[in-house]
């Protein structure tokens, strides 16, 4: 049987079984070579070291160079990097210690970083218009009281608290109390993110992070839980000693605890990058095969459950408003996940933060702390890198994050944007998407690429047609 035959069959049995043989065997044909997540486009390794600060600038000038791009609401996000202990999994800039003198000393930095920015705004007249604050890291939980109220009135100096509509801080169960969380909330914070990644106890002792279910229970509360608009879990795929079986546990206790939203990823392993991540054992780490598995089964858990699928991988309860607005296709993907509403430009501070302004430029802030603090100590905003988009890099980057977001592409809307002819402009891609129509991943008519149900599982391949940087090789 051919496997676009045996894809109907797959579409046929999907509200029933899984066809587990024929996942496995499209992995193997389609998953030979790493591909991208496309939290950016292109990939940061395209970056270049020659854009700088006064590349940035530019940037943010040309942004709010018109009356309606200064009241264009934007996302501002503050990375914190330091966290008490290293969990094993982790891909995030982050520096672990236990003096808490390196994290005064970074917040000395930090504040001075959006001094320069402030400096910048008023020298051109600009007031930005922050919408959404979203503090990342690292652990962000780890601040002090007393450091998290002068984090919070530096901000102010850049942010007026009035506009904003979504205020998230990443959440280390293991750190906070529910006093902790009405703190947050007293400090104008609307929405949580919890870093559960899985609840079985095996799994959690092989990536070295112990966060018992009973933590979990204990901290959201219904009276918690009524200071917060929103609750994020954030859940990991493919972790050491993870099995079908406790990981479909992990996902029914997540069911019963009910968050908002959910962000089901799978890990990545970058040991190069990441040395600790040399401390898993490899032999206990599901292949990716399986890992494919553990993600489907628990994507259709989730959705027989009630939460609306969002994208490749996040999910929200149906009265979420991130659900109210993927059904009227408002949503936007980034590096934080995706937003609901208007997208907005980003601006990041702090270590590794990227920002994107205006459709055409990217940028990031240095990752090592001495090269941060040198650049900031030559009254410099700390800008390692960046990326200026031309025409067609646009044209692609809407394409992958439509198909990414919304598992469909309308060809009339992309002409209508950006005044081109579909059929002409990609006819080489349409010509290999044609390997994918064989085998039920996509449908392809006068004016739509459709994705089905199958073809989700292979949304990243797919979309590597449309990638010019790192092309999608035919098997």
């Amino acid at each position: 049987m051919m496997l676009g035959q045996r894809g109907d069959k797959f579409m046929n049995d999907a509200k029933n079984e899984l066809n587990e043989k024929l996942i496995i065997e499209l992995m193997k044909k389609y998953n030979d070579d790493l591909f991208p997540m496309y939290v950016e486009f292109p990939h940061k390794s395209f970056w270049s070291e020659k854009l700088k600060e006064e590349d940035y600038k530019n940037a943010l000038k040309n942004l709010f160079s018109t009356d309606y791009k200064k009241k264009a609401p934007l996302l501002l996000y503050v990375h914190i990097p330091y966290c008490p202990k290293q969990c094993w999994f982790c891909i995030c800039y982050s520096k672990v210690t236990k003096d808490y003198e390196q994290v005064k000393r970074y917040l000395d930095y930090l504040f001075r970083e959006i001094d320069m920015l402030k400096k910048f705004f008023d020298e051109n007249g600009i007031t930005p218009n922050f919408h959404d604050i979203h503090l990342g890291g690292g652990s962000p939980t780890y601040l002090k009281e007393e450091d998290f109220d002068s984090l919070i009135e530096k901000l102010k100096s850049i942010v007026d608290f009035k506009n904003i509509r979504e205020f998230t801080i990443e959440i280390d169960p293991r750190a906070v109390t529910g006093e902790t969380l009405k703190y947050y909330h007293s400090k104008g914070i609307n929405r949580i993110s919890l870093g559960i990644q899985d609840f079985d106890p095996e799994v959690q002792k092989a990536v070295n992070r112990i966060q018992p279910v009973e933590l979990i229970e204990k901290l959201l509360t219904p009276e918690i839980r009524k200071n917060f608009s929103g609750v994020n879990f954030d859940i990991l795929c493919g972790l050491p000693r993870q099995t079908r079986e406790s990981f479909r546990k992990t996902i029914e206790t997540v069911i019963k605890l009910s968050p908002d939203r959910i962000c089901n990823v799978f890990v990545t392993y970058a040991t190069s990058y990441r040395k600790h991540q040399k401390l898993i054992k490899e032999k206990e780490v599901p292949d990716i095969y399986e890992r494919t598995i553990l993600f489907y089964e628990s994507v259709q858990t989730l959705i027989k459950n009630g939460y609306v699928r969002i994208g490749f991988d996040h999910f929200a309860k149906s009265t979420d408003q991130l659900a109210k607005a993927f059904s009227n296709k408002s949503i936007h993907w980034n590096g934080l996940g995706y937003r609901a509403g208007e997208f907005m430009d980003t601006i990041g501070i702090g270590t590794s933060s990227a920002s994107r302004v205006t459709p055409y430029y990217y940028s990031q802030n240095y990752y090592e702390l001495p090269l941060y603090e040198k650049a900031i100590d030559e009254g410099k905003l700390p800008i390692y890198r960046g990326y200026k988009m031309n025409s067609n890099d646009v044209i692609r980057r809407e394409i992958i994050h439509t198909m990414r977001s919304f598992f469909s592409l309308d060809f009339h809307k992309i002409e209508q944007l950006y005044n081109i002819k579909f059929k002409e402009y990609f006819k080489k891609e349409l010509k290999t998407l044609q390997i994918f129509e064989k085998d039920n991943l996509l449908n392809v008519s006068d004016d739509m690429i459709d994705i089905t149900e199958l073809g989700k599982y292979f949304i990243y391949q797919i979309c590597q047609v449309f990638d010019t940087y790192i092309p999608y090789k035919s098997k």
